[in-house]
């Protein structure tokens, strides 16, 4: 049975005050329940919500009191997202030496069930060492045939502020999907969505004549842009789940692989009765990688969706400038959290003074030039940067492994991955190109939405001969990827929400997971 949840206000607060429409997600058994039951009570559907059931809508606070109390009907804020404030422009970036995350009380936060090698790359892998790369890639160990070609034929999806024109970004690789931060233009007012394009699929045109020129880890993917936020940065959750819906459904016409996800909100619940888990599992089980930033508030803290026990987490390394791993450590604002039966971010990358597009005449270019490299290139810190990294990653991976489930993307980039200490597994790109199969490593957790009826109560539906018994190959990691029932745009059926009812906790407004964008350098390291 479906029980009603408010996160704004209690049921009773709500029926006694007739004030203005508020913006809520009101969730059914299907988008045409959810339509009708706002209709009924005369509010305004303002956008279906197909990934999780559901609507945006705007409903009056009296109406609004018969939707709590409609037991087959789950209502909550539609809460806004908006871009961090206060740390543009901060000389603060590095960690300092003492904020490794020495409490002993997460001395035994493992990845128990990814196990991974100890050992850390000493910066003599085949794409440590590799001239005329950013550290932020060097850092990544890039397989030794990277080149400007990698990522040939993955498109990644990016959920963000849109994605401005750009040199780097030319040939037809910058797929525009829809806008719906209500500018229409698609193009990055505030300068969010270039910044993660460049680090995914910047393919350096703009810096070829330069010794360092700024590449993205997959030069030759494709970046599918879905605009969600305006000029201000900010967006609400109801627009970040119409988007990914929108992904899920255009998943094969665009041959969609990876998601990109550098955003993050405080949610009071857990993840199984989060919309935004629900579609971010739909988007998984559709067989998209989901890479999510860990966001920025420290020790304790992982921001939704990134808290979902499915996707890829991603935290934050300083680097210090150096490919090898051996004087990496974790900033202090990186996100990390123990949850009851796992651990978040799976795996981290450079989050520290990276380099990647600018876009010229956005919020954040005119408000903090500071950041500024050249004409064409800016600075800025946050788990944001290390999940972009990550993403192009998994497409450069996926290049490599067409038939890979997100599940074996996954498990590659954990098991891949290199100890940092009192961190998640840094991203090893080589290693993880060549891991070996574990055919018995397979995510089981509860779902958050509803998908193949109880089938998916404690797993995806990826089949038995997923992962092969040899080494993967550069052709095919598995002997076949789940090619059933797509979550396009299709509605969920049998809705089963537990019967706990959750308080008037709000989401709280938070932000892109940037923290920080400005020109200096680190200490000691200069970073063209």
């Amino acid at each position: 049975m479906l029980v009603a949840v408010s996160f704004a206000a209690t049921p009773a607060a709500h029926a006694s005050d007739d004030g203005p429409a508020v913006p809520v997600i009101v969730e059914a058994s299907s988008v045409a329940a959810a339509t009708a039951a706002v209709d009924g009570v005369g509010g305004t559907v303002d956008l279906a919500l197909p990934a999780v059931g559901g609507v945006a809508a705007h409903v009056r606070p009296g109406p609004l009191a018969a939707l709590y109390a409609d037991p087959a009907l789950r209502v909550m804020d539609d809460a806004t997202l908006h871009p961090t404030g206060g740390s543009f422009g901060s000389s603060g970036d590095r960690a300092p030496a003492e904020a490794k995350h020495d409490d002993p009380k997460h001395d035994d936060l493992k990845h128990d069930d990814l196990k991974h090698d100890d050992s850390h790359h000493d910066g003599s892998g085949p794409g440590a060492t590799r001239p005329g790369v950013d550290p932020q890639l060097a850092a990544l160990d890039l397989p030794g045939d990277w080149s400007a070609a990698a990522g040939r034929g993955a498109a990644v999806a990016l959920i963000d502020t849109g994605v401005s024109a750009s040199p780097d970004l030319q040939g037809n690789r910058l797929v525009r999907g829809p806008d719906l931060s209500g500018e229409g233009d698609g193009v990055d007012h505030y300068g969010h969505g270039t910044f993660m394009a460049g680090l995914i699929a910047g393919d350096g045109t703009a810096s070829a004549h330069t010794g360092t020129p700024h590449f993205g880890v997959a030069p030759a993917a494709t970046v599918v842009s879905v605009k969600v936020a305006g000029s201000d940065g900010s967006t609400t959750v109801s627009r970040v789940i119409a988007g990914i819906g929108w992904v899920i459904a255009n998943r094969d016409a665009y041959g969609i692989g990876v998601l990109n996800l550098s955003f993050g909100v405080d949610a009071p619940m857990p993840y199984r009765f989060n919309p935004l888990s629900a579609a971010v599992e739909a988007a998984w089980a559709s067989g998209i990688t989901v890479v999510v930033s860990a966001g920025n508030d420290g020790d304790g803290h992982v921001t939704s969706p990134g808290s979902d026990p499915y996707v890829v987490t991603v935290g934050a390394i300083d680097n210090a400038g150096t490919p090898q791993t051996g004087d990496d450590v974790v900033p202090a604002w990186s996100g990390r959290e123990r949850f009851r039966h796992y651990s978040k971010p799976e795996v981290a990358a450079s989050g520290v003074s990276v380099v990647s597009l600018r876009a010229p005449g956005s919020t954040v270019d005119v408000n903090h030039p500071e950041g500024r490299v050249g004409d064409v290139y800016f600075r800025g810190s946050g788990t944001s940067m290390s999940t972009a990294l990550v993403s192009g990653v998994a497409a450069l991976l996926l290049a490599h492994h067409p038939a890979a489930t997100p599940d074996d993307l996954k498990g590659a980039l954990v098991d891949g991955g290199t100890d940092v200490r009192r961190g998640a597994p840094e991203v090893d790109a080589n290693r993880a190109d060549h891991a070996d199969a574990r055919p018995d490593w397979w995510q089981h957790y509860r779902v958050a939405f509803d998908g193949l009826d109880r089938d998916l109560d404690d797993g995806m539906p990826w089949t038995a001969s997923r992962w092969t018994a040899t080494r993967w190959t550069a052709t095919r990691w598995t002997a076949t990827r789940w090619t059933a029932t797509r979550w396009t745009e299709a509605e969920w059926t049998a809705s089963r929400w537990s019967s706990t009812s959750w308080d008037a906790s709000r989401w709280t407004s938070t932000r892109w997971t940037s923290t920080r964008w400005t020109a200096e350098a680190w200490p000691s390291q200069g970073w063209g």
